[in-house]
This record gives structure tokens, sequence and C-alpha cells, in this order.
């Protein structure tokens, strides 16, 4: 499903990849542990397009991705749950789990307009959300930015999980800031 191979990434001249190859099959789930600095986020952010590799090649269902922008990435299938929940903090969680859902086709008429109205599949996949993370239903008319961290990191997931992904990138899921 995903093959990196000999994949460098540098911050302008400081190297934080050097030569990274893995493959992740469908239905694999993998864990990328390290130390503080070692280039976790960073890998998932050159997957993501955030980031473009310097060397190497990045490969999502046999279709090199890595020199394409990230909301190209987005729409073959990968969504990401940043480092720091990174959410829209002054919209609401409802505008938010609608950013997740933006990318999604419109009876094949590309991304959705702000304000979109969606249809059943999209209400099923919100549902699912609350099923799952039952504050953001009570909180849905709260900016995002005023819940608490685990709250916006129940956002976070949600909101990429909106995306219907058939890849989802966890940085630092857990993590308390």
């Amino acid at each position: 499903m995903l093959k990196l191979d000999n994949v460098y990434t540098a911050y302008g001249n400081i190297e934080a990849l050097k030569g990274i190859s893995l493959e992740v099959d469908q239905g694999e789930i993998a864990a990328i542990i390290g130390a503080n600095g070692a280039g976790k986020s960073t890998m998932l952010n050159t997957i993501s397009g955030v980031l473009h590799p310097k060397q190497g090649t990045i490969k999502f269902l046999g279709q090199r991705i890595d020199n394409l922008t990230a909301h190209a990435i987005v729409a073959l299938g990968i969504s990401q749950a940043p480092e720091g929940r990174r959410i829209f903090p002054q919209l609401t969680v409802m505008e938010n789990l609608e950013m997740g859902a933006y990318a999604r086709k419109v009876k094949g008429q590309g991304p959705a307009p702000a304000g979109f109205k969606r249809g059943s599949k999209v209400k099923s996949d919100l549902e699912n959300m609350f099923h799952y993370f039952p504050v953001l239903k009570q909180r849905l008319k709260q900016p995002g930015g005023t819940m608490s961290g685990g709250e916006q990191q129940m956002l976070a997931i949600a909101r990429a999980l909106m995306a219907q992904p058939r890849l989802l990138l966890l940085d630092e899921p857990s993590l308390e800031r």
C-alpha cells in the first residue's frame, strides 16, 4: 500500500531523514518509534506532501506521490492527524469535521465548496465519529480551540477519519500539550 525507498528530507541544509525505506501493506498497522528529533514527524509530513524529499521515492497503491501536493495526496486517500492536534481553533467542532470531509467528491464534480451540504454517507460517518468520540456531539457548536487538549486530539482524529482515508497517519496521538 505504501512504500518509501531511500527517502531523504531536509530542512534547509539539515537532513532530517537519511535514506528511509519501509513498506506497509494494506490492512497492516505500523508504528514508528524513536527519540525526539529522530524524524518521525518529518517522515509523516513527507508522506503527506507537507514536505518534499530531496531524494528517494514514495509510492501509494503503486502510484508515485513524492512530487504531489498535500491536497492531491489527501484526494488519493491519505489523511493525517498531525502532532499537536492542529485543529482549526476558531471553527466549531462541526466545521472542523466538515473540513475533514472537504475533499470528498460531490457527484464527480470535484471537492465540495465551503458550506457544503452532504448526503447520507457523510451524515452516517458523522454519527460514527460521535459514537467513537461522544463528547464531540455535545460540543458541535463550540469553537475547537476552547476544548481541552484531549478533546482537541479526538477532534483531530475524527477530522482525519472524515476524509474516508485508505491510509490514516497518526502523529503522536497520545501527546499531552
